[in-house]
């Protein structure tokens, strides 16, 4: 009986380990900033989130040139062609 409660905790041990291991997704930010020694940190929705966050830093805002809106994504439309299999004459 003495392993069924040490059984229980080593679950509940392993439960919440997974939990806090778990990453979270990351935010893609239209936006940056770049502070005075070239660091630059992104992930701001808006340009006004950007401006906020500099509150009196010497710094910049400017859209992210890496980011890619998922909104605009094309979807790829195959070609019509030719089909390869085989069709067989009628008798």
């Amino acid at each position: 009986m003495k392993l069924f409660p040490k059984l229980i905790a080593a679950t509940a041990i392993v439960r919440v380990l997974t939990l806090v291991a778990t990453p979270t997704a990351a935010l893609a930010g239209e936006y940056c900033v770049t502070n005075t020694s070239g660091m630059r940190g992104c992930g701001f929705a808006t340009l006004q989130q950007c401006l906020d966050s500099l509150s009196g830093a010497a710094g910049s805002c400017a859209r992210d040139p890496f980011y890619h809106d998922p909104g605009s994504a094309l979807a790829y439309q195959p070609k019509q062609g030719h089909s390869h299999s085989r069709k067989t004459a009628p008798r």
